[in-house]
Parts: C-alpha cells; structure tokens; sequence
C-alpha cells in the first residue's frame, strides 16, 4: 500500500532518530523514500541577483550533504532514497513534491511543544493534512513528551504491534478500515477497533434510547471486527462511554498501541472525527505515532491547495492571509 512515501524534514535534533524510525515501515511494503526539507521562502517574490541565488545554491548543497546520511540508513535496511531540496513555501512544496513522486504516504511531524504547548496547530504538519490528499504518518519524538528515547523506540522496533483504530460509522471511517485491511496482514500484531458514545449526548437520552444505541454500536464493532478477521488480521473490540477526545487517548495508553490508524473527515451520529475535532486532538496529544487516512471521503475540500489563496501582489502591496 505504502511503496513510495515522503519523508518531510526541517532537520531538527531527532532527524537521524526519527529516520531510522521511518525505515521500520518497510514492514508496511516501503520500498522507497524521499526525503524532502524546504528552504523558507516567499513564494511571491521569487530571489533575484546573482548574489542571493549563489547563497541559496550554497545552502541548498550543505542541506544535501547532511540529508545524505538518510540515503546511507536507507540503503543499510534494503530500501531505496533520493533527497530533493525545495524553496518556498514549506507546506506546499511537499504536497507539490508528494504530486511529482507519486507518493502515496507523507511523513511528518515536530520535535518540540510550541509556548501553548501545541504540536500541530498552525504548523506545516497541520496544513499538509488539512490541505492535503495523501494519508500522514505522524511519528512521536522524545522531546515532544519527555522521558528519553526508549519509548519512541518502542515503538520504531514493533510500529504495527498493536494498532488502535478508532470508528465512527462513517463514509470516511470505512474508507479507513478499507485502507487499513489493505495493509499487509502478516505486519500488523493486533488490531483493536474502539467506538466511544459520546457521554453528553448521551445523557440526555432516556435509558431505553441510550441501550438500542449501545446495541447498534455493539454490532457494528462486531462487524467491523468480522471484516478484519475475514482479511486476516487479529483484532478485538472496545466500546466505551465518555469524551471522545479524552477517551480514545486513554485506550490508546490502557492497550499500549504502538499506532492509532483513523480517517479524519468522518462524521458520525453524535460527534464527527473531523480534523479540528476528535482526529486532530489524538494526533496532537497522543503519545503514539499516528496514522491519518485522505482520499475518498476522507479527503480535504477541493479548494486547490498549492495555488496561493490571495491575489499576487503589486508593487506597492503586501500579501496577507497567505498560507
């Protein structure tokens, strides 16, 4: 499913690390990775002068030269990787390179909580989900939570363990489980797929209501269980009542997963896994790598992510609301 992905990187301080990490998905069917870090740059107002462009030139070949040693941490685990050193707007350069390599996986993530102690909110991550087609591979580093290196590890040496995937009887969600039943049966340890009935809406409901619902929800997982046996896998159920967000961390730490793998566009009975909701709150504070699935249903609104959304500028103004 995931021969060829993309590897994003600003090369912060766990870039070796979380390559290494990354290269463990040649369980999935990786063959081949490229790996991708864009120099910042204002895609309206292109560099200009000799000078400047000897600079950027100069840059750009000391990137390569450190990005190098992922081709030689690729090549040692039989696997395939080329480096492409972009300019421009970070975000969409790489869905642009995803595009031109036919990727079908983008990796990204950040190292560090910002001030507000966000990961996503805002970053190039954030917009290559919201603005992107392709499904987004988010790895955990160890300084995002502390604690040291041992459990990113973890979770680099078993990345298909024990995978959480959370339902929500969507279009979305069955694309997702589609997805993820075309994942190579043999790599994947256990899959639990967990429902959490939302315990507001639900306490309105009288007892009578509150059970039909709970037997519904009950046979769907069964169902929903009984596809992934039938593709192979092993797999159980969890149905829980509570805060989806909260809740779907909680399960996520009490069945020590080593992946949660879910679509971001859904939208269910009660609460919608739509990015800004339930999918974005496990991406930003779990503890576990994430899966997101685009395309289909779950994929972003047509609006034509790598053309700018504002007018070009003149010579006498400035873009703004440019992302």
């Amino acid at each position: 499913m995931f021969r060829k992905i993309l590897y994003a990187t600003a090369l912060e301080a766990y870039f070796r690390e979380v390559f290494g990490c990354i290269t463990s998905l040649k369980a999935a069917g990786v063959e081949e990775i490229v790996v991708v870090h864009v120099i910042p740059a204002d895609e309206h107002f292109p560099v200009k002068g000799r000078h400047a462009r000897q600079m950027l030139d100069s840059l750009a070949a000391d990137l390569t030269g450190r990005i190098e040693e992922a081709v030689r941490i690729a090549a040692a685990q039989g696997l395939r990787a080329n480096v492409r050193i972009e300019t421009g707007l970070p975000w969409r350069r790489i869905l642009r390179v995803a595009e031109e390599e036919a990727v079908s996986l983008i990796v990204s993530g950040r190292e560090r909580k910002s001030g507000l102690d966000e990961i996503l909110f805002g970053s190039t991550t954030d917009r290559l989900v919201r603005y992107g087609r392709l499904p987004v591979y988010i790895p955990k580093c160890p300084e995002v939570y502390g604690g040291g290196a041992s459990p990113a590890e973890a979770f680099c040496r078993h990345p298909f363990r024990r995978v959480l995937f959370p339902a929500d009887w969507s279009d979305c969600s069955r694309e997702a489980l589609e997805a993820l039943c075309r994942l190579p049966a043999a790599a994947i340890g256990e899959i639990v797929v967990a429902h959490v009935m939302d315990e507001k809406a639900m306490s309105l409901l009288p007892e009578e209501k509150f059970r039909e619902l709970e037997r519904i929800d009950r046979r769907k997982l069964e169902e929903t269980e009984g596809r992934l046996k039938s593709a192979g896998f092993a797999a159980r159920t969890r149905l829980a009542v509570g805060n989806p967000r909260a809740a779907l961390l909680d399960i996520a730490r009490e069945e020590d997963v080593s992946l949660v793998f879910l679509g971001t566009h859904g939208k269910g009975r009660v609460e919608g896994i739509l990015w800004g909701s339930v999918a974005r709150n496990v991406a930003e504070y779990s503890d576990r790598p994430v899966l997101l699935v685009r395309g289909g249903s779950c994929a972003a609104p047509p609006r034509g992510p790598l053309e700018p959304r504002c007018r070009s500028a003149g010579a006498q103004e400035t873009p703004k609301n440019c992302e």
